[in-house]
């Protein structure tokens, strides 16, 4: 109550389904990265998409982004993981194992996207989708239409507010460099583990 001047507090205490969008993006918190090992600091699914989303804005700012370039990469790298909350975490070496079953995991991930998507405005479906939909994919929009192109082909060609232009292969050195943090980070502390061992080498090459 105290908080009623803020235009969106007064929108969540008016819309119900608004505020549920927002507890559901909440529960991230609860939801621990790498969660076959053991790790000091632990890392939630939510922290892990705030640091993303820095990094994917700052490294938008060193290579001069237009303001939309700026804004997409920002919130792709803040909701990219979002579906995680409907299908929890499912650790890269399972999605690795059986051939076929990371795409599986994604069209089961969007089909479920429909519960968001009833708890938002529909001007915002769009938006989101792109946030959370082929996110570490680089987009414009060509009259109208979405094209697939390169980062490169962005800074070249389109950097302009009207390509609505998302750099996905940014987003994801963003997520891979956030993820050789937090393995980086527990090695640091004394937590050892082949597992481990892999997955900082494996960041590291790339």
């Amino acid at each position: 109550e105290k908080n009623y001047g803020l235009k969106g507090m007064v929108q969540l205490v008016m819309y119900n389904k608004l505020r549920n969008f927002v507890d559901l993006c909440g529960q991230l918190r609860f939801q621990i990265r790498w969660g076959h090992v053991y790790r000091t600091p632990k890392t939630s699914v939510l922290g892990h998409m705030l640091i993303v989303a820095i990094l994917s804005y700052l490294f938008t700012i060193e290579i001069k982004g237009c303001k939309r370039r700026c804004i997409n990469n920002y919130f792709t790298g803040l909701f990219h993981d979002l579906p995680e909350v409907l299908t929890r975490d499912i650790i890269s070496p399972v999605k690795r194992s059986v051939k076929g079953l990371s795409r599986i995991i994604k069209q089961y991930e969007m089909e479920q996207m429909k519960d968001v998507y009833s708890m938002i405005p529909s001007e915002w479906h769009d938006e989101i989708r792109m946030f959370t939909a082929d996110e570490f994919t680089s987009i414009v929009k060509i009259n109208n239409k979405t094209e697939k192109v390169t980062s490169t082909d962005i800074s070249d060609r389109f950097n302009k507010d009207e390509f609505n232009p998302r750099d996905g292969e940014l987003i994801k050195v963003a997520d891979d460099l956030a993820a050789f943090i937090e393995a980086y980070s527990a090695m640091k502390n004394g937590i050892k583990s082949p597992d481990m061992d892999d997955a900082t080498n494996s960041l590291r090459g790339k």
